[in-house]
């Protein structure tokens, strides 16, 4: 079966007729007749690629500027809300000066609130190998029964102050005379930082620690209504 003919293409028609009158004037030695065309036309394309070369830079040049814009709110945007979050829990830490007796009496608070007696076994532990905050856990035993021990460790979650539970055991009391209660272990932690930073870095720390306590008041007041 014959191929088909390719239909020709007439702009590549066009194109070879124009190379070919360009030879043929050449030739006849009048090809002064394209000179000023050619100037013009070289003109044309050299300014065209100076003036799109130079937009070009100025475009990439204003887009630079407003992407360092940007990186900057942005920065501005983290600086201002990891303020604000310092602000708001350094004084939730005690102090350092305190870390010999703050802890046990976060713990006996605890326990007086929810009516069980608790019993510190051994004295503090302290890590002081960070080189920002010290460590310090105590290990506190009691009896509870199963839905006490669920509140209290709501309660300690849920606590203002940072205490965290570190790890706890509970074990099913044997004695037949204490039916439904439980021997619980548990190590409670905190943190103390060696120094308090927020004050001395803020220069208007005061007044955003009265915007933050306005907040909350105003959010308080909300709700009861």
């Amino acid at each position: 079966m014959a191929k088909k003919a390719k239909k020709p293409n007439k702009y590549v028609e066009q194109l070879q007729r124009g190379f070919r009158d360009i030879q043929t004037v050449a030739e006849e030695g009048n090809f002064k007749l394209f000179l000023k065309q050619f100037i013009v036309i070289a003109l044309v394309v050299l300014a065209w690629h100076q003036l799109t070369g130079k937009f070009a830079s100025k475009i990439q040049n204003l887009e630079g500027q407003v992407d360092a814009i940007k990186a900057q709110q942005l920065n501005e945007k983290e600086y201002a809300a990891n303020k604000k979050l310092l602000i708001s829990l350094e004084p939730r830490f005690a102090n350092i000066e305190d870390k010999g007796e703050w802890l046990l009496r976060e713990i006996l608070d605890i326990f007086q609130k929810a009516e069980l007696t608790p019993n510190v076994s051994g004295s503090q532990v302290e890590d002081s190998n960070n080189p920002t905050y010290l460590l310090a856990s105590m290990q506190v035993e009691s009896a509870v029964e199963y839905a006490t021990f669920a509140r209290l460790l709501a309660s300690i979650e849920n606590r203002k102050e940072f205490i965290k539970i570190s790890g706890f055991n509970l074990e099913k009391d044997k004695d037949p005379n204490r039916l439904g209660m439980n021997k619980v272990s548990i190590r409670l932690s905190t943190i103390f930082p060696k120094e308090k930073i927020a004050k001395q870095l803020f220069k208007d720390y005061n007044q955003l620690v009265g915007d933050q306590q306005n907040e909350k008041t105003a959010k308080e007041t909300k709700k009861v209504k």
